[in-house]
């Protein structure tokens, strides 16, 4: 496959009407990763590559560095593949680690707000599931659901967890009165909202529930 994708970028370069530009591609190849296009970003490491060849003597750095990058796409694009055509055990545990690495460079899980005004926007991860759990540490539901919710974070590579803390530091018990809380009109919760890999709202309340409850049972095979 590798030498496919190399193949690719050196044809690409040779047939244009001009060289591959290596840092103009690796923002573009950047952009689509950020976006979670991973196959358009697959496509323009290829590019990258077959346009730099083996000599790295005189680049500029960032030419080096979108170089670096563009190995490490394609790296993550074969550890994966590997895993879907059967890789096991120990190497397949790697192979998916080393991918994600590259591929999904944020915090499974993490705590937010703290009772202030959240935007959740800020805290989408391009091409990933984000559960938005709304919680108090007060509130026995949500203490006896935050393990099942941050069992799927942990093992679905495309689930990221969001934990919002509703309540002010100091304030005892659940904080209703709390800017966050006002903010989303909050009545109960725990309470989900869960978005897309596209950025779009999917689902929330019960419907994100059922949503959460579904992947558990698909854990549970």
């Amino acid at each position: 496959m590798v030498t496919l994708l190399f193949a690719l970028g050196v044809a690409v370069a040779q047939d244009g009407i001009a060289p591959i530009d290596i840092v103009n591609e690796g923002g573009v190849m950047e952009q689509a990763a950020g976006e979670g296009n991973f196959e358009q970003a697959y496509f323009h490491a290829a590019r990258i590559l077959g346009a730099a060849g083996t000599e790295m003597e005189g680049r500029s750095v960032e030419e080096l560095w979108y170089i670096g990058r563009a190995h490490q796409y394609l790296m993550a694009k074969l550890y994966q593949a590997a895993v879907a055509a059967g890789l096991e055990g120990e190497r397949a545990e790697a192979a998916t680690a080393a991918a994600n690495d590259v591929l999904c460079p944020y915090e499974d899980i993490r705590e937010v707000s703290h009772g202030e005004q959240v935007t959740l926007e800020d805290y989408l991860v391009p091409g990933q599931y984000v559960i938005f759990d709304f919680f108090s540490e007060y509130c026995g539901p949500c203490v006896q659901f935050a393990p099942l919710v941050e069992r799927l974070a942990t093992e679905r590579a495309d689930v990221v967890l969001v934990s919002v803390n509703i309540n002010r530091p100091g304030i005892q018990g659940i904080d209703w009165q709390s800017p966050v809380a006002q903010q989303y009109s909050l009545r109960s919760i725990p309470h989900f909202k869960i978005y897309g890999p596209d950025g779009e709202l999917a689902a929330e309340g019960n419907a994100a529930r059922e949503m959460i409850m579904g992947w558990l049972q698909e854990l549970e095979g």
